[in-house]
């Protein structure tokens, strides 16, 4: 479906006059309209609206259709979730190549600081689900939600227009594992960790959207007594435009690599045998 250049404007709260196309400098224009419109990857079409919501395929075919003299005010592109840095390279391809009134609300938005998959113990980057980790005060942690277009929990999922259950939980396992190796793990010795849920009390309470939104956990008790096996409760919640999408508490022990792969060892071989007679 093709937009409607004429619905749902808005007067630019910027002075001056036109945008240089594909930036996210203020237009140039005073009293120009412009619309607001979000893209995400095609991988979330069915949330996507022609009047509010596009693909990447929906928008190129959108900036490929305007011409400089359309005199429909320019549109504005937020970045929703499933794009990135290539395709933000693409947007500004079209719009400079056809002169088209399009610019982005925010570039940056499309390379968000990704967090390394190490610090979430994931080894594919589309995997890892937060961008922007940091620490707003001592046993807090918040980043943004980040969700690749390739990410694995997303591939052969079914789910009409929100974004699945599994990937809120994954969300809050990252953000755990996120706060130690990034807040008490520089503290300890050389060996690596490994996470451990013990229990989780998760409540959903409302749709998460292939939109901006944000992962929290703030831990309300520890025990670090045995460096070999850290314990920690901690509270976590995913939020998205001032509505709580689900909260969590999860009880969790990050456990030294040798310890946990010796005991794993044994309890593999204690299955094995059950399972042969």
């Amino acid at each position: 479906m093709t937009p409607d250049p004429t619905r749902t404007q808005r007067r630019s709260g910027h002075p001056g006059g036109d945008a240089r196309p594909g930036t996210g400098e203020p237009p140039a224009g005073a009293g120009r309209t412009h619309r607001d419109v979000v893209v995400i990857a095609d991988r979330f079409d069915r949330f996507a609206r022609g009047d509010q919501v596009l693909t990447m395929t929906g928008l190129l075919a959108l900036i490929d259709s305007l011409g400089p003299d359309t005199g429909d005010g320019q549109w504005v592109v937020h970045a929703g979730q499933g794009v990135d840095g290539t395709d933000r390279d693409l947007i500004e391809a079209a719009t400079e190549k056809g002169c088209a009134p399009v610019r982005l609300a925010d570039p940056d938005a499309f390379r968000p600081p990704v967090a390394r998959a190490g610090t979430v113990h994931k080894d594919r980057p589309q995997n890892v689900l937060l961008a922007g980790v940091h620490a707003p005060a001592s046993g807090h942690c918040r980043a943004d939600l980040r969700i690749h277009r390739d990410n694995e929990l997303i591939l052969d999922h079914h789910t009409g227009e929100h974004v699945q259950g599994i990937v809120i939980v994954e969300a809050m396992r990252q953000i755990c594992i996120a706060q130690f190796e990034t807040a008490v793990r520089p503290g300890l010795g050389p060996a690596g960790y490994a996470g451990v849920w013990k229990r989780i009390d998760l409540s959903f309470q409302d749709f998460l959207f292939p939109l901006p939104a944000t992962v929290e956990s703030l831990i309300e008790e520890s025990d670090l007594g045995r460096e070999a096996n850290l314990k920690f409760r901690a509270t976590t919640a995913v939020r998205q435009h001032g509505r709580t999408v689900a909260t969590a508490v999860i009880e969790y022990a990050m456990i030294a690599q040798g310890r946990i792969d010796a005991l794993e060892r044994r309890k593999a071989d204690q299955a094995t045998r059950a399972y042969l007679g």
